[in-house]
């Protein structure tokens, strides 16, 4: 089995350099209380974490509900076939949308039994999915049931073997009523809408135990709780840096391959980005009535707790003047815009940092984190 590609950040001994660096001032203020962290857990979960999983699940129904239709249709190349095929491309979009806002939360039910790589196997570097795909589709007779794809290799479960569907040149040609692929794609789209309706039905006991600390052997402390929402706003830049830029890009223009690129076949790539940093930001000063941008104000930190939301806010205005990608068509011009992006989110990345140092917050181990 190919080694998984892991959301998580490669911290080195830097943290502890950073730790060091802490003026005597600031060691000298208190860490937030149970309480707050306690107010912190509530309003991640419940703003955050549960309803964009529910947005998730409702997205991949609606793009059930339009991939069926379009493999209904029985007439080719007509304005009506071609109507439909763009419908179910926005659903799919969509609900990549929705799998990206909640794509940092890399703990919980979202990794019971691999659900996350089943619906997004990420990066590909083998390109596993797409040879898999083509011999799954010479399978004319195949029921492609949920039985199919739990036993299935997990490059074919989820949202790549969709889009290479979707998004083909040839897409509204191969897609036909009873053929392999329309077959496929129908039932792909609805075993993830299972898996999305299982992993959101699991955070009902997932909260529980993060909202309930001492009264189970999952969590101690509140404090011990927070640590996995700590690690889903810290550790995601590592692989924005790692996986959507520095891996398509190359050491330069020359080098660069776009179609490494996480969706550049659904043109979603810097979107992609936009939507991770968005979710992040959130996570960050984007809750009520405690946010980690209050726990840093409260402990005294408010040239750091400051910095960190001018560094979100930063990189999304560089964001916003990047045009997205079309299929691998990268220009000079927004390769160049890209790499630009690199040195603020490294930056960012080590201010995140600093702030769990000053929060009194160990990322590095968690015995019990809720997997």
């Amino acid at each position: 089995m190919p080694s998984l590609p892991v959301f998580s950040a490669r911290f080195t001994a830097k943290a502890s350099l950073i730790a060091l660096a802490l003026t005597s001032a600031s060691q000298a203020l208190a860490a937030p209380s149970q309480d707050q962290w306690q107010a912190y857990n509530q309003a991640a979960i419940n703003q955050l974490v549960v309803p964009g999983y529910q947005q998730l699940t409702q997205a991949l129904e609606t793009s059930q509900t339009q991939v069926n239709a379009l493999c209904e249709a029985t007439k080719l190349k007509t304005p009506s076939k071609q109507a439909k095929l763009e419908a179910a491309q926005v659903a799919y979009q969509t609900a990549m949308n929705q799998w990206q806002a909640v794509q940092h939360i890399q703990y919980g039910p979202v990794t019971l039994l691999m659900r996350n790589y089943g619906l997004h196997y990420w990066p590909d570097k083998r390109g596993t999915g797409a040879s898999q795909l083509r011999s799954a589709l010479l399978l004319e007779d195949t029921v492609y049931d949920d039985a199919f794809f739990k036993a299935a290799s997990i490059s074919l479960k989820g949202f790549p073997a969709m889009e290479k569907l979707l998004f083909d040149t040839d897409a509204l040609e191969n897609l036909q009523a009873n053929n392999a692929s329309c077959r496929f794609l129908t039932g792909v789209n609805h075993y993830m809408v299972k898996v999305a309706q299982g992993i959101e039905q699991d955070w009902t006991l997932q909260a529980e135990r993060q909202l309930n600390p001492g009264s189970n052997p999952y969590y101690d402390t509140p404090a011990e709780a927070a640590i996995p929402l700590m690690k889903s706003l810290a550790e995601p830049l590592q692989v924005i840096m790692d996986y959507k830029l520095d891996y398509p890009l190359g050491s330069g223009f020359d080098k660069a391959r776009w179609s490494r690129s996480e969706s550049w076949r659904s043109n979603q790539s810097i979107r992609n980005i936009n939507t991770n940093l968005e979710a992040l930001h959130q996570l960050y000063s984007g809750l009520k009535p405690v946010s980690v941008h209050t726990l840093l104000l409260e402990t005294g930190e408010k040239n750091l707790a400051n910095t960190i939301e001018s560094g979100f806010k930063t990189i999304n205005q560089q964001l916003k003047k990047t045009p997205e990608v079309n299929q691998q068509d990268l220009t000079a011009k927004t390769d160049q815009q890209l790499r630009q992006l690199r040195p603020p989110v490294e930056a960012l990345q080590k201010n995140l940092q600093l702030a769990m140092a000053v929060l009194e917050v160990h990322l590095g181990f968690n015995s019990r984190d809720g997997d």
